[in-house]
């Protein structure tokens, strides 16, 4: 069964990229994480996109959603009822499209 949607792997993954995308804190702490990532790699070494993703859900988690917090925010609890699942998100695809993102504006 193919579950692709809108091009991303499945519905959540494309509901927090989506979120992600749309929020411009969010989108600019996303790419600074990417930057971090590529700036810690010597020049034609492989980039660690699940390192990255890894990262990214952490901080999505602790800073964002904050699951310590009972009261999330207006925003957060939108974001966490739109997506749904947060463990069927493949961050490993989110991390490559920040990662890409990075790279065009390196090379451009």
């Amino acid at each position: 069964m193919c579950e692709k949607y809108n091009g991303w792997t499945n519905r959540e993954t494309w509901a927090m990229a989506l979120h992600l995308d749309n929020d411009q804190g969010l989108c600019d702490e996303m790419l600074d994480l990417a930057k971090q990532e590529i700036d810690g790699h010597d020049e034609g070494e492989e980039i660690n996109s699940y390192h990255l993703g890894e990262r990214m859900k952490d901080w999505i988690e602790g800073e964002v959603l904050d699951f310590d917090n009972v009261s999330l925010n207006r925003n957060a609890y939108i974001m966490l009822t739109d997506i749904g699942s947060l463990y069927r998100v493949e961050w490993r695809e989110v991390a490559d499209h920040y990662l890409d993102q990075v790279r065009e504006s390196l090379v451009g």
